[in-house]
C-alpha cells in the first residue's frame, strides 16, 4: 500500500523528481569542495536524498495527524524547532553512518568539514517540506469545508422543497363555473396585475394568485420563469431562437412566441441542461 501522500501518481512523480533534483544540487555543491572521486560524491547525494525522502513521508504523517492547529503559536514554534533538530540529526547520522559502513573512516572523514553546509541545506529543505505539507492540508480542509457547506445547502433546499406541496391541478372559478386545469396541460403562465393568466390549448384562465406562488408550487424541473412576468412549461417548447442582441425567443408547440430575459434564459438553459 502506498503512503497516503503518494496515492496520486502525479504527486509521486513530483516527489521523486524533487529528491532527484536535490541529489544533483548537493553533488554540484560538494564536488568542488570535497576531495573525493565524483562517483562517491554522486553516491553521497543519492544516499542523503533517499534518506530525506523517507523522512519526508514520516513528516507528512506527523504534520497531518499531529493536530498542531490546537496549539498556540509559541507551542507550534517549539514543536517545529524540536522536529527540525531531530530530522536533521537522523538524516545526517544515518547518511554518514552508511557512508562510514561502505567506505570506512578515512573516506568519511573527508565529509566532516561540510557538515555545517549540509545541516543548513537540510534546514532549508525541512522548512520547504513543512510549508508544502501545511499548504496541502489547508487546501484539503478548505475543500472539505466547502463540500460540507454545499451538502448542507442542498439539504436545506431539499427540506424546503419537501415542505412545499407541488400542484397537480389548479381550480379556477369563472362565474358560476369551476374549471380544473391539469398542470401538465399548461402552456405558460403570465402575470396580469394582481392575477395570473393560465394558458392551455383549451383556452386561458384567470387565477387570483401571485407569480411567486406558482414559481414555488409548480415542478421546478418542468416550469421555468423565463421572464419576470412569464413562467413556461419547458415540455411545451418547440424552438428557441435569438431575438435582438441578448434575448431569446421561445416558440411553443401551439405557435405562441414568448420573449425571455437574460436571467430567465440562463435558468432555462440549466433546466434543459444546455
Amino acid at each position: 500500500m502506498l503512503h497516503p501522500f503518494l496515492e496520486n501518481t502525479a504527486k509521486t512523480v513530483q516527489y521523486i523528481l524533487l529528491w532527484a533534483a536535490y541529489a544533483v544540487f548537493q553533488t554540484s555543491v560538494l564536488v568542488s569542495i570535497v576531495d573525493l572521486p565524483i562517483w562517491m560524491v554522486i553516491l553521497d547525494g543519492v544516499i542523503h536524498a533517499l534518506i530525506f525522502g523517507i523522512i519526508g513521508l514520516l513528516l507528512w504523517s506527523i504534520v497531518n495527524y499531529g493536530n498542531y492547529a490546537v496549539l498556540t503559536i509559541y507551542q507550534q514554534l517549539i514543536n517545529y524547532i524540536a522536529l527540525a533538530l531531530l530530522v536533521i540529526a537522523i538524516w545526517l547520522g544515518v547518511g554518514y553512518g552508511l557512508f562510514y559502513w561502505f567506505f570506512g573512516p578515512a573516506v568519511t572523514s573527508k565529509l566532516i568539514p561540510v557538515l555545517p553546509i549540509r545541516g543548513f541545506i537540510g534546514l532549508l529543505i525541512y522548512l520547504l517540506i513543512i510549508q508544502r505539507f501545511r499548504f496541502v492540508f489547508q487546501v484539503s480542509e478548505n475543500l472539505s469545508e466547502n463540500e460540507i457547506l454545499v451538502e448542507q445547502a442542498d439539504e436545506v433546499k431539499q427540506l424546503k422543497v419537501s415542505n412545499i406541496e407541488l400542484l397537480e391541478r389548479i381550480a379556477v372559478k369563472s362565474g358560476t363555473k369551476i374549471h380544473v386545469v391539469l398542470v401538465p396541460e399548461i402552456l405558460y403562465l403570465q402575470a396580469d396585475g394582481d392575477y395570473v393568466q393560465i394558458f392551455t390549448n383549451q383556452g386561458k384562465y384567470l387565477k387570483e394568485q401571485t407569480m411567486k406562488y406558482f414559481e414555488e408550487h409548480l415542478p421546478e424541473n418542468q416550469f421555468v420563469r423565463v421572464h419576470r412576468s412569464t413562467i413556461v412549461n419547458v415540455e411545451m417548447i418547440s424552438r428557441i431562437e435569438l431575438y435582438e442582441k441578448q434575448n431569446q425567443m421561445l416558440t411553443l408547440k401551439n405557435g405562441q412566441q414568448i420573449k425571455t430575459s437574460p436571467a430567465g434564459y440562463k435558468t432555462l438553459r440549466a433546466a434543459l441542461k444546455l
